[in-house]
């Protein structure tokens, strides 16, 4: 597939451990040359990354290297550090005779100029007669200015072992062992027929069924189809001199570098954020004084805005098959155990926006709903009793304040007075 300029792409993983969510969000904002921009957000757990790629490939006759051109900066919110990295070229050979590989290949920098740390990494590509112990090697160092503090050797698909500068062995650094494989997380993407007409999968989808049926006539009439639609929009575009703005993200004019419009980099507060979510490929953070207040969130229903522009005029999705799955395994090689779920967690798509939540999503909305209803009675409970405290400290100060009555301020205490000293005159008159 040729990406077509506007074109965008949603996820996310859900994190068990920490009741959190990864998301993920891309847009091709530029044709020539082809670029992609992208970025992941997980605030909770306290990281994103951003950049950008722009594809490039080389043909060698047997064998073709797709070059990823760019670079990615990941953030640590709590720590404010940002490590530069690079990424390496994916090798396929064996294209006309042989068995055919794919393998990783080229160097790959991680540098980060607040602390002064950099490690530089080879993907080393198989030799001509190179063994199986040869594939997917890789060898490193990591460095501080130019003092080297460790050393990396073995295998990303297997063993990675570290051996600090000045130590005589090497420890075991990393293993994607088979408990890992099992646990990875899965992928959720948005139902086709909830999705916009510029993301992935809903404007490939007649492409996709044709290949799938091994249709490769219908497959390119389809694609043709969506390529001479952007090729229009181009022409109008160009006649009215108006140029293209990408939704998601913007070039920065100095730096030069893409980057998301609702990039969020402040660190995760407990007691102010409750969940981050997603629609519409725009990223927010609910948090607690926006409880009371309606809002449509990710995995909430609410009504759906659909982007206007001149991607109205691709084809609908309504003969889509309502049975399309959504969910497929992630390739991040660091996952998080996964225990297991619940009848209601099980099987359920994270719908940004849509009609129809999944059961995960919907279980967060009635759990935020009574955790809303919760604060609003103790929020109660605390005016009525502020109200009898009042009242009690009122009655209290009245009391103080009121002159405490004489022993003979009353009419009863002078008319006992006088009986009491004219008993006290008859008993001296009878005596005398």
């Amino acid at each position: 597939y040729n990406p077509i300029l506007g074109e965008t792409f949603r996820c996310c993983w859900f994190h068990p451990q920490t009741d959190s969510r990864t998301f993920y969000i891309a847009e091709q904002v530029s044709h020539h040359p082809p670029v992609s921009a992208f970025h992941v957000s997980n605030r909770k757990d306290g990281f994103c990354i951003s950049g950008s790629i722009t594809a490039k490939s080389r043909f060698y006759g047997n064998s073709l290297s797709a070059l990823l051109d760019g670079k990615a900066t990941l953030t640590f919110l709590n720590r404010a550090e940002d490590y530069t990295l690079t990424m390496p070229y994916a090798h396929c050979k064996g294209i006309l005779y042989g068995t055919m590989t794919l393998e990783l290949g080229g160097k790959v920098t991680i540098e980060c100029a607040k602390n002064n740390f950099q490690a530089q990494l080879e993907f080393k590509l198989k030799p001509f007669f190179g063994g199986s112990t040869s594939i997917n090697q890789i060898s490193g160092k990591i460095t501080s200015g130019e003092e080297v503090l460790a050393s990396l050797s073995g295998h990303w698909d297997r063993d990675v072992f570290i051996k600090e500068e000045g130590s005589g062995s090497s420890a075991l650094f990393w293993t994607p062992s088979g408990e890992v494989r099992r646990q990875r997380l899965r992928q959720h993407t948005v139902p086709l027929e909830e999705q916009t007409e510029l993301e992935s999968e809903r404007l490939w989808q007649h492409v996709t069924r044709a290949i799938s049926k091994g249709d490769q006539h219908r497959a390119t009439q389809e694609k043709f189809a969506l390529e001479e639609a952007q090729r229009q929009r181009a022409r109008e575009r160009q006649e009215s001199l108006m140029p293209w703005k990408p939704q998601l993200f913007h070039l920065d004019p100095i730096t030069q570098e893409w980057h998301y419009r609702y990039e969020d980099h402040s660190p995760w507060d407990p007691l102010k954020d409750i969940a981050q979510f997603e629609q519409d490929g725009i990223l927010r953070t609910l948090q607690q004084e926006a409880v009371a207040r309606q809002t449509t969130f990710l995995g909430s229903p609410g009504p759906r805005h659909e982007r206007s522009g001149p991607d109205q005029r691709l084809r609908k999705a309504s003969d889509q098959p309502s049975g399309h799955s959504q969910a497929t395994e992630s390739s991040g090689s660091t996952p998080e155990s996964c225990p297991e779920l619940s009848d209601e967690e099980q099987d359920g798509d994270f719908v940004p926006g849509g009609e129809s939540p999944c059961p995960r999503c919907r279980k967060e909305a009635r759990r935020l709903q009574a955790l809303h209803e919760a604060i609003l009675s103790i929020r109660e409970a605390q005016q009525e009793l502020h109200r009898h405290l009042s009242a009690m400290l009122s009655s209290t100060a009245r009391a103080a304040q009121a002159p405490t009555p004489g022993l003979l301020q009353s009419p009863r205490s002078w008319f006992l007075l006088c009986v009491f000293l004219a008993c006290q005159l008859f008993i001296n008159h009878i005596l005398k």
